[in-house]
């Protein structure tokens, strides 16, 4: 097996759905020798192609992958910071987590975590959205100054967003109005909207010394949740985001 073989082979099965694995996992699921699986992973660790957990030694996608996928989105420092605060979103919740970037008037998923309990239906690292769709979408859209939601959106409120499902907003005037809603609460919530059964809490964060805007959201089947369910996972992503917000101390979570 070429070195090339055994890339694609190791990034595939990221691509079907894991977001971690150990180093016996890739030697068993590929039905490597443990030495070919020690020297291939090692190799795509060297070269940025996934990156390794320094506590539990699992591998993920690297850097480098994701600054192809995204080229317009570039990681940064605060991605690993985001990352943390994503995997004990993950951890605490056991529910699929995402970390998203804006591109204009549209999120990118830039991190995807499964949890214990995934959803069938999931967003890969690079999808697109617009996001006027989701959650997470309007909750970074809701940290942009005017100047910017205009640059993003257009400065005619009449002007049509495009829709999808039922109680998205149709116009910038309604978009408008819904991040400022987020704004104020300082998370948006999505259930039922883009995608029936599917629900989602989001929260967003900026680094005050490079304006890079992140956001952090968990999904669930909304038909498993009730009413208490959603406000605890409203507390478990305003907990996390606003504790990350006050470590960069981005004001707009430590007024």
């Amino acid at each position: 097996m070429s070195i090339l073989d055994g890339v694609q082979k190791v990034l595939t099965l990221f691509g079907t759905g894991a977001t971690d694995l150990s180093f016996s996992e890739v030697a068993a699921r590929l039905a490597l020798p443990r030495s070919t699986a020690s020297r291939l992973l090692n190799q795509m660790h060297a070269y940025q192609l996934l990156d390794q957990d320094v506590a539990t030694r699992r591998y993920r996608p690297g850097a480098l992958l994701s600054a192809a996928v995204n080229p317009r989105v570039p990681t940064t420092p605060l991605d690993d910071a985001c990352s943390a605060a994503l995997d004990r979103l993950c951890e605490a919740s056991g529910l699929t987590t995402y970390l998203c970037a804006l591109s204009g008037a549209d999120t990118v998923v830039l991190k995807r975590l499964n949890g214990a309990h995934p959803l069938q239906v999931l967003s890969q690292p690079g999808a697109q959205r617009p996001a006027s769709y989701t959650a997470v979408g309007r909750a970074l859209v809701s940290r942009l100054s005017d100047a910017e939601f205009i640059a993003a959106f257009g400065n005619d409120t009449r002007a049509p967003l495009p829709t999808t499902g039922r109680d998205t907003p149709r116009t910038v005037a309604a978009m408008r109005e819904r991040v400022a809603q987020a704004h104020a609460a300082r998370h948006a919530v999505a259930i039922d909207e883009s995608m029936p059964g599917v629900g989602a809490v989001g929260a967003a964060v900026r680094d005050p010394a490079t304006q890079t805007l992140r956001g952090l959201c968990l999904t669930f089947l909304s038909f498993q949740v009730d009413s208490s369910t959603v406000n605890a996972l409203r507390s478990l992503v305003l907990g996390e985001v606003g504790a990350l917000g006050r470590q960069l101390g981005d004001p707009y979570w430590t007024t």
